[in-house]
């Protein structure tokens, strides 16, 4: 996984455009539509996103490409589960996205409240080239990845508004390019995440952000 430089303007405004309007809403009330099957998912964020966890699962990769816990609302499939000007505007975000990324479909867009997190997991079952892109206004979280090979945990701290990444997350068949990953935050927080299946056109996507092309 890399930090990748947002310079594209044509980017920059669709994610502005949309981080500008959410961040300017009543969250609180957004907040309200976690569902009762997301509210059992919760779970302990201390205990899910800790290492004494994580090696409870490292024998077990298969059974971790989901994360067994989360807080957080996914939006991509919010139309009837979160209020329409919501679920509307993050379609219309999404779909731009997609088009200036040439994807195919959009793996997350998941909005973390303060206290939100994703328990450790791997992402396995859908091995792919990753373009995370997140924003969390106030800069307080966090994505951790937890190397395996050389039991070294990498953490990238969320800085002030838009963040990009980009990073392959293997099969369970390459033992060495699975990807441990977890995130957790104390300022709300928005994540997209897109998945490629192609290489060069991932690198592609990555020198577009970069250089603005």
């Amino acid at each position: 996984m890399k930090v990748v430089s947002l310079n594209h303007p044509d980017l920059q405004q669709i994610l502005d455009n949309f981080s500008n309007w959410f961040f300017n809403q009543d969250l609180k009330q957004l907040e309200t539509y976690l569902t009762p099957d997301a509210k059992k998912r919760i779970g302990d964020p201390d205990k899910q996103t800790s290492l004494e966890y994580l090696n409870t699962l490292l024998d077990s990769p298969k059974d971790h490409g989901f994360p067994v816990a989360s807080c957080g609302l996914e939006m991509m499939h919010g139309v009837g589960i979160i209020p329409s000007t919501f679920a509307r505007k993050a379609k219309e975000t999404n779909d731009a996205l997609m088009e200036f990324f040439g994807a195919r479909n959009n793996a997350l867009q998941m909005y973390y409240p303060a206290g939100g997190y994703i328990a450790w997991h791997n992402n396995s079952n859908a091995a792919g080239y990753n373009i995370i892109l997140s924003c969390n206004p106030q800069g307080d979280g966090e994505f951790e990845h937890w190397d395996h090979i050389n039991n070294k945990l990498n953490v990238f701290k969320d800085e002030k508004n838009w963040n990009v990444k980009a990073g392959y997350f293997g099969s369970y068949d390459e033992h060495d390019k699975i990807y441990w990953h977890c995130a957790r935050t104390r300022t709300p927080r928005l994540t997209f995440s897109y998945v490629v299946y192609n290489e060069n056109i991932w690198k592609d996507m990555i020198s577009d952000i970069e250089y603005g092309s």
